[in-house]
């Protein structure tokens, strides 16, 4: 039965990025699961078909939050449109992967990514049952309209899990139901391929992600289908008009927002927090690259650099001090290491040495971390509010660009 579902599912879509056509059986212009999901903005700098070979039923790259430097996987990349999208999102520090097992998507993928100009992208071959990446290295999953298609959800579900780094997140576009379909259309195979018969319904969608672990499950309704008047059998073949009519109401796309619990490393365990020194500039200098993070200054002011140690440098951050003000900066963790509290700790041992010194106020110029910091009360000022004895002095004062989210904490 999988590998029945799974071979029309794959010769479906193969048809349909040959014909341009949508997941449920037409253009994408006027169709009204694939219709006018994304704003010409979203696609700006892509090539201009890249809509027309979408067979989508949301945009996940406007509803999840992704950052600078992250790692996002989208599950069933089919032509690529998410990816590319995601891989601007997270810029030349981050990447995006595609994951979808069908040749003909692949290759119009990879022609996708050429015309774009994108670097940070890469496509694989695989099933989203059996994801060919390593565990824990993902920090977004994406998908669009494609886990329903599955026959073994669980499957996706727990690979998912795995490849995610802890405290990562899943947030994908799905069709669900909001009640049982009858049992006419679940046995409809081209229903399946369809976007249909495979859906689960919204208590069985947050079932199954708890099962396998996930935390902080949210499902948001964004478009709820009418299917039951003549023009949706050009949409979705194979029904009868009668099929059509049980059909109304039950269908909708959602949002599907899901975490994976943070594994926190213990300070004092599992990692040290200490000075840096000179044999370290060398792992300083690679996260701080990696991370898209100047290095300038980082050598004139070592001694003012924190690193966290376990079997080496996994994390920095530097403290410049002028006058009663110090300004945080160059923080940076390994990538496998993130969202794990290594870069709170930083945070926490920098400020309290700021206060043991008599600083009273501490600044931050960020492009990614305004919401990380603001937890510690943070908050934004105008860069003509920097004193001047704090930016004049600081090794970042030519580095950062005009669009830098400046920020203050009184102490």
């Amino acid at each position: 039965m999988i590998q029945d579902i799974r071979e029309n599912v794959r010769k479906k879509y193969s048809q349909a990025i040959t014909d341009k056509l949508s997941c449920c059986g037409n253009s994408t212009s006027n169709n009204p699961v694939t219709g006018n999901l994304y704003e010409i903005n979203d696609v700006d700098g892509l090539p201009e078909d890249i809509i027309k070979a979408s067979f989508g039923c949301g945009n996940p790259t406007a509803l999840a939050q992704l950052y600078a430097g992250e790692v996002v996987l989208d599950l069933g990349s089919g032509a690529g449109l998410d990816v590319l999208l995601s891989a601007k999102r997270v810029g030349p520090y981050g990447k995006a992967y595609g994951l979808d097992m069908t040749g003909e998507m692949l290759a119009v993928a990879k022609e996708n990514q050429n015309r774009s100009g994108i670097l940070n992208a890469e496509f694989l071959k695989g099933h989203i049952e059996s994801i060919p990446l390593s565990d824990n290295t993902i920090d977004v999953i994406i998908s669009n309209c494609v886990i329903n298609l599955s026959a073994d959800k669980d499957r996706v579900l727990q690979e998912g899990y795995r490849v995610l780094k802890p405290g990562g997140r899943f947030a994908i576009s799905d069709i669900v139901l909001t009640r049982e379909l009858p049992e006419s259309i679940q046995k409809n195979i081209t229903a399946w391929a369809g976007c249909i018969a495979g859906a689960l319904l919204e208590r069985e969608y947050q079932e199954k992600l708890l099962v396998v672990g996930f935390t902080d499950i949210e499902i948001i309704r964004t478009r709820i289908y009418d299917v039951s008047d003549e023009q949706a059998t050009v949409f979705f073949p194979g029904l009868t008009e009668v099929e059509r009519q049980e059909l109304r109401g039950a269908l909708i796309s959602a949002f599907i927002r899901a975490k994976k619990p943070n594994d926190m490393l213990v300070e004092d365990n599992e990692y040290t927090i200490r000075t840096a020194l000179e044999t370290d500039l060398p792992i300083i200098d690679k996260l701080l690259t990696e991370n898209g993070l100047t290095t300038s200054g980082v050598r004139e002011n070592l001694a003012n650099f924190l690193v966290a140690d376990y079997q080496g440098v996994i994390g920095v951050i530097g403290i410049e001090f002028a006058g009663n003000g110090a300004m945080l900066r160059s923080m940076a963790i390994s990538k496998e290491l993130r969202k794990r509290g290594i870069a709170s700790a930083l945070v926490e041992r920098s400020l309290g040495i700021s206060r043991q010194l008599g600083v009273t106020e501490a600044y931050i110029l960020t492009n990614t971390a305004e919401k990380f910091v603001s937890r510690w009360g943070f908050y934004r000022i105008q860069r003509s509010e920097i004193p001047k004895e704090i930016i004049s002095s600081s090794a970042l004062s030519n580095l950062c660009p005009s669009t830098s989210i400046c920020m203050k904490l009184d102490l």
